[in-house]
């Protein structure tokens, strides 16, 4: 599965349509779906979008939890009552209803940034202040990287470059 990268910031016009990012689109047109999942994240003011291969995920993570059990129902309540199918127009656009943009803060533009699996769609300075103390903390959290299956980690440039 190809992962979403990247950061791109598009306009909203007055009737909340939105382009979303020609990659982005790609991933999930490929994935089957002409558009969007997005729903209102339930750990911050951003939205949570993916496709087909996201809404798989949260299916196979939900459904380990006991179908009874007030975890399972907390969760589906956030992840799947609060989500949308966001259609593709003929132009790449998704409008995104206004409970999704009061919800993020969203009014004029919005930013879609690649998190791996999923996207999220932010208003723009909310993001730029997250990615200050998202790479701050990254600095801390580097050892908790590992190869998966054997795959050998190059080594690090001398100079501890990147």
């Amino acid at each position: 599965m190809e992962s979403f990268r990247g950061r791109f910031t598009n306009k909203i016009d007055a009737k909340g349509r939105v382009s979303v990012p020609a990659k982005f689109r790609a991933i999930v047109i490929a994935q089957g779906l002409n558009g969007i999942i997005c729903s209102p994240s339930f750990k911050g003011a951003y939205l949570e979008a993916g496709g087909p291969a996201y809404g798989a995920m949260l299916d196979q993570m939900i459904n380990r939890l006991g179908m009874f059990s007030d975890a399972h129902d907390n969760l589906a309540a956030a992840l799947y009552g609060e989500s949308q199918d966001l259609s593709f127009d003929g132009d790449g656009r998704i409008v995104l209803p206004e409970e999704m943009r009061a919800h993020a803060n969203i009014t004029d533009e919005a930013m879609f940034v690649g998190f791996g699996a999923r996207f999220l769609i932010w208003e723009p300075k909310a993001y730029e202040a997250f990615r200050a103390n998202a790479l701050g903390d990254a600095k801390s959290l580097g050892d908790l990287l590992q190869p998966v299956d054997g795959v050998a980690v190059p080594p690090r440039p001398v100079g501890g470059g990147i």
